[in-house]
């Protein structure tokens, strides 16, 4: 008998193998090599003299933006920063360290590692802001204890050392999410802070930039087999421009020469290029817009640092899919902080103002520019916390965007026909609908293939429950056994008692779509989301629109080669359904009062109510404890059918 402990690591590593390579089979590169092009066509090269001017302009720069902020914020933040002066910073045991490739759990030890980055960003955003020696004696000491961490790598990404799950190897550095992240904070921190810790000791800053140059910046150089460079011909993700961009920023706050930092943007570049070579023309992110912060968000700060460094040299203007790789954020917002959440994508989400902002400066895009302004008066904080190059952008645009502070149009019907993603808004807002067509292979894929979510004035009513705290199960091959990846879970069909295949070619087809003044159709074939086992020949699932009215009608036309079980339509719920009479159901919001109602022709359907509890605190933060599946069952056993659903805002019809 296998012990549970290589049973959780066989899984995991045959996961993460998997979906390589898969992603190496959906790899569509479109030789568009942005940043590189650029790069030749100015003939740009970094010299010792400008990359020291940069740096004086820059450090200035922030330092001014810092003191220009409202007496309101900084003392916020000061308040925020006061609870870590005595702060003891928690052990990152082996132990701990190892609970991933024992038990598959990661959170235990990124708890304790986020509690350590949190307590030194708040500590140094707020040394930035009085000076003085008040926090310096804790910043330090929590600079100290993030350079004696063996790895700032987390256990889920020191996986892909050579000896794979494991304590991390002394003789391989791997380079990962985490690893450049806090490479980035510890290279900002000697960037913006180095007169004060040199008066503590000459060896803090000494010390720093050796652990960047062994950790991050060598290591960069001297390899190019991590995946998620892309140079082996692997798909590529967030992870990609994510790490990038921070090893580009690292470079320029370190002490490199001219020479390296040469060296390491056009490398930078090259692998970045990959990214954006990938990218779907629509512009849209497949991992949703929680993760545009680390994808989108990250390029235009990479792109800005670029145009900024070459003083204008190089630039992007007229590159439409940049901007559409921008605006995507802005066409997926649904209301307040509720945004589209395909796939592991969370329902609400907090877009890097900044970063908004400046896609709407490179591309003068007015409605992005008040998004980035309504943003920065909505969002929970001024920054992320522990992140210290986030508040210093944030700090550098802050006068600029605080003043866009008012109403920005909804966004237009929007359809992202690389994405599968689809979305109509009736008019005022009073229905948003967003329909998931595409195939069940994407990057942080459910089987969700025909899913849809329903908002009534702003206020979420069927949803997509998004993905829980990831452990070593999610990224295995027994990902699918996970409730909410499953499409029963989802606003999808289950037919002939068979649920969607994982995979690329489990796809819909036949997708068409229509705008008039008065309806938005869209229709697409979910058929072939099936194994054959379902024995469905068509499933034609139809959203009609009507804008003025508010009401959508769902149709699903299908016809099956075989009867062998019931056929069944799912709709989770955020909104608590009601079935008061047959045939119709009324969905009320947490207060009890009625936000839509459902029309279906209970002749030939039964439906089903149930309770799902929440079982993981990532979904409870979503949605509290619990949300709701409503089952339509069709009682006739005939191989062609078609179901017709209503939803209307109370009273209308």
């Amino acid at each position: 008998m296998y012990d549970r402990r290589y049973l959780y690591l066989r899984f995991f590593l045959l996961g993460w193998i998997a979906i390589l390579i898969v992603q190496a089979t959906q790899a569509q590169q479109t030789a568009r090599n942005y940043l590189s092009a650029a790069l030749d066509a100015s003939d740009f090269v970094v010299t010792e003299p400008a990359l020291a001017n940069w740096k004086k302009t820059k450090k200035e720069q922030y330092h001014l933006s810092i003191r220009q902020l409202p007496d309101s914020i900084k003392s916020e933040l000061l308040q925020e920063a006061d609870q870590y002066l005595d702060f003891s910073w928690p052990g990152l045991p082996a132990t701990s360290f190892l609970e991933f490739k024992e038990k598959g759990i990661r959170a235990g030890f990124e708890k304790k590692q986020d509690e350590r980055r949190i307590a030194l960003g708040n500590l140094v955003v707020a040394q930035l802001i009085a000076g003085g020696n008040k926090y310096l004696p804790a910043l330090v000491n929590g600079l100290w204890a993030t350079l004696e961490e063996s790895t700032w790598e987390i256990p889920a990404i020191v996986v892909l050392q050579k000896a794979g799950a494991d304590l991390p190897d002394p003789e391989e550095e791997v380079i990962g999410l985490i690893n450049a992240e806090t490479a980035v904070q510890l290279s900002a921190i000697v960037f913006m802070l180095r007169d004060e810790l040199d008066a503590v000791s000459p060896m803090l800053v000494k010390r720093t930039n050796a652990e960047l140059k062994n950790r991050i910046l060598h290591p960069y150089l001297s390899r190019s087999d991590f995946w998620w460079m892309g140079f082996s011909g692997e798909s590529v993700n967030n992870w990609n421009v994510w790490i990038n961009q921070n090893v580009f920023q690292t470079a320029l706050m370190a002490d490199l020469s001219a020479d390296s930092v040469n060296h390491l943007m056009k490398k930078i570049f090259q692998s970045t290029d990959i990214f954006i070579n990938q990218y779907p023309e629509d512009g849209g992110c497949d991992e949703g817009p929680s993760y545009w912060n680390l994808a989108g968000g990250k390029l235009i700060r990479l792109l800005e640092l670029a145009t900024d460094l070459s003083e204008g040299k190089m630039h992007w203007k007229d590159k439409k899919l940049l901007h559409r790789m921008g605006s995507y954020i802005y066409d997926v917002h649904i209301a307040g902080s509720y945004y589209v959440n395909f796939a592991d994508a969370s329902p609400t989400s907090y877009p890097n103002a900044a970063a908004v902002y400046q896609y709407a400066s490179m591309f003068n895009d007015d409605n992005l520019a008040f998004f980035a302004g309504n943003l920065l008066h909505r969002n929970q904080h001024f920054y992320t916390q522990k992140s210290i190059t986030d508040f210093l952008e944030t700090a550098r645009v802050y006068e600029s965007v605080s003043a866009l502070n008012k109403p920005v149009p909804a966004a237009a019907n929007r359809f992202f026909d690389d994405l599968g993603v689809y979305i109509l808004r009736s008019n005022n807002n009073g229905l948003f609908v967003a329909a998931q067509a595409g195939h069940n292979g994407e990057s942080h894929n459910h089987n969700d293939v025909g899913n849809f979510i329903v908002y009534a004035q702003g206020q979420p009513v069927l949803v997509d429950a998004g993905v829980g705290v990831y452990t070593a199960q999610t990224f295995s091959d027994r990902r699918y056994e996970l409730w909410n990846m499953q499409s029963q879970w989802h606003n999808c069909p289950t037919i002939n008692g068979i649920m969607q295949q994982d995979g690329k070619n489990f796809k819909a087809g036949s997708i068409s779509s229509s705008v008039t003044k008065k309806n938005i159709v869209l229709s697409m074939d979910i058929a072939g989301a099936y194994p054959a086992e379902a024995a469905v020949s068509s499933w034609q699932r139809i959203f009609l629109l009507n804008r003025s009215q508010s009401k959508l009608t769902l149709t699903d036309q299908f016809r099956l080669s075989a009867y062998k079980d019931s056929t069944r339509l799912h709709f989770m719920c955020y909104a608590r359904p009601v079935s008061n009479a047959e045939g119709h159901v009324q969905f009320l919001n947490k207060e009890g009062l009625p936000v839509l109602q459902m029309k279906y022709d209970a002749r030939f359907i039964r439906i089903q109510i149930e309770e799902k509890l929440m079982d993981d605190d990532k979904l409870k933060a979503s949605w509290g404890e619990l949300l709701y599946r409503i089952t339509l069952t069709t009682t006739d056993n005939s191989l062609n059918q078609k179901s017709r659903i209503e939803f209307f805002l109370p009273g209308a019809f």
